[in-house]
């Protein structure tokens, strides 16, 4: 399994008091997976506090980068060791 960083930015920073992790992936799916799994229950514990709703996991209200690169574009989704992924709550507008 690759080694990955995973740094969390903006709000998602504020919420877990964290600033990266690193954690064991082989895909970008199995690293979502289990960001999730680890930091899924707290995030939306303070984003709730807020008085806000979920209706998806927390990775859909999420851009997530993969060394730079927009995950939905991603042909290949295997990652590698020094990986970085880059998390932050996608902001609507125009």
């Amino acid at each position: 399994m690759a080694k990955v960083t995973v740094r969390f930015n903006g709000i998602w920073r504020l919420y877990l008091g964290i600033d990266s992790v690193v954690i064991a992936a082989d895909t970008v799916d199995e690293a979502l997976a289990k960001i999730e799994q680890n930091y899924g229950k707290k995030f939306k514990e303070e984003w709730q506090k807020k008085g806000r709703k979920f209706t998806r996991n927390i990775i859909k209200y999420s851009y997530i980068t993969v060394n730079r690169k927009d995950v939905r574009r991603l042909e290949d989704r295997s990652l590698k060791d020094n990986d970085i992924i880059d998390i932050l709550l996608a902001v609507p507008g125009g």
